[in-house]
C-alpha cells in the first residue's frame, strides 16, 4: 500500500475498533467493532483475479479463532491508494446496509466521481453530474468503482451461490437463444462441476483458493445493445442488483485518491461550479435525476 494510505487506514481502524477490554470486541455495547486487517496475499497481477482471491480468503480461508470470534459480517474493499478519514468506516457500518460506499474520483483532471446511475434510455451506466453535496442522507445509486465499498457477507455468499448455479450465464444464453432447449443441459453440467469444486475447497482437506466464485469479472453482454466491456467493479454491482441488493452512497464519505495530489470530490465540485459559471455544464446527466434515500444520517 501507499505509505500515506496505510497510515490513514490504520487510524480509521483504530477509531472503529473496540478497546474496552471488558468484553470481546464483537460484543461491544458502545457501538464499536471487531475489525481485522487481513494479511497481504501475493496473487495475480490481474486485478479482478487478485480481488476474488482476497474475498475467497476472507470468506473461507480464515483459521478458526480460539476465542470464539464469529465470521465477519462485513468486508471493506479499499484500493491501496485511498486516503480514508478516521470516522469513515464507523459511519458506513452504522447504516447496517447490505452495500454502501464512499464516493471517490478518478486520479486525473477533471476528477470525475466513481459512482454510476443506470440509464434505461441508453441501457448503460452513466456518471451523475452533481448531487446534494451537503446531504447527510444516503443516495441510491446503481454502481460504483470498488475503491471504498462496505459489503455485507451475505452479498458475496448469495453471489457465490448464483455463480455456482450458473445463473447469470443461463439468463444470458436464454436471452440470446430463447428457443434453444440445450441451454439448461449445458449449464447443468457446469453447475455440477462448480459445486463439486466449491464443496471440496471448503472441506477440511480443501484449499480455500478453489472457492473463488468470480465475484468480480468482466462482462460484455448484459444487454442486447451492449458493444463495450463492463469493468469488473461495475459488473459486481450489476450482479448485486440482479440478486436484489440495493446500493447506496454516502455523500459525506469522500476518500481521496493519491496521485499528483489527493484527488477528491471537493476538486470535482469546484470543476462543476466553474463549468456552471462559464455556461459549460457537462451534459452527462440532469442534476435532478439523482434522488436521496429516506434514511437517517449515521450516528458517528
Amino acid at each position: 500500500m501507499h505509505p500515506e494510505a496505510l497510515s490513514n487506514l490504520n487510524l480509521m481502524i483504530r477509531a472503529t475498533q473496540c478497546f474496552c477490554g471488558t468484553h470481546a470486541p464483537w460484543e461491544c455495547a458502545k457501538g464499536k467493532h471487531s475489525v481485522r486487517l487481513l494479511p497481504f496475499q501475493r496473487g495475480s497481477s490481474v486485478i479482478h483475479w487478485a480481488r476474488n482471491q482476497l474475498i475467497a480468503m476472507a470468506l473461507y480461508g480464515q483459521i478458526e479463532s480460539p476465542d470464539g470470534r464469529p465470521d465477519a459480517e462485513y468486508l471493506l474493499l479499499s484500493d491501496d491508494d485511498m486516503l480514508a478519514q478516521p470516522g469513515f468506516l464507523s459511519r458506513l457500518l452504522s447504516y447496517k446496509k447490505d452495500f454502501v460506499t464512499g464516493i471517490a474520483t478518478v486520479r486525473r483532471d477533471p476528477p470525475r466521481p466513481n459512482i454510476r446511475i443506470w440509464s434505461e434510455k441508453d441501457q448503460y451506466y452513466i456518471t451523475p453530474v452533481e448531487w446534494d453535496w451537503e446531504s447527510n442522507k444516503l443516495m441510491p445509486i446503481n454502481a460504483v468503482g470498488g475503491a471504498f465499498m462496505l459489503v455485507r457477507r451475505r452479498v458475496f455468499e448469495k453471489m457465490g451461490e448464483a455463480y455456482r448455479a450458473c445463473q447469470f450465464e443461463r439468463e444470458e444464453d436464454k436471452r440470446k437463444f430463447p428457443r434453444c432447449d440445450e441451454v439448461d443441459a449445458y449449464w447443468d453440467k457446469k453447475q455440477k462441476a462448480r459445486e463439486a469444486r466449491f464443496e471440496k475447497a471448503i472441506g477440511t482437506e480443501g484449499d480455500w483458493k478453489e472457492a473463488d466464485s468470480w465475484w468480480f469479472q468482466f462482462l460484455d453482454n448484459i444487454t442486447d445493445v451492449q458493444t463495450g466491456e463492463l469493468g469488473e467493479d461495475i459488473a459486481f454491482c450489476w450482479k448485486a442488483e440482479k440478486l436484489g441488493f440495493q446500493i447506496f452512497a454516502d455523500p459525506q464519505v469522500l476518500p481521496g485518491h493519491i496521485g499528483e495530489y489527493g484527488y477528491g470530490i471537493a476538486d470535482y465540485r469546484d470543476w462543476v461550479d466553474r463549468g456552471k459559471d462559464l455556461g459549460e455544464m457537462p451534459k452527462t446527466m440532469a442534476v435532478n435525476d439523482v434522488q436521496v434515500a429516506d434514511v437517517k444520517p449515521a450516528e458517528v
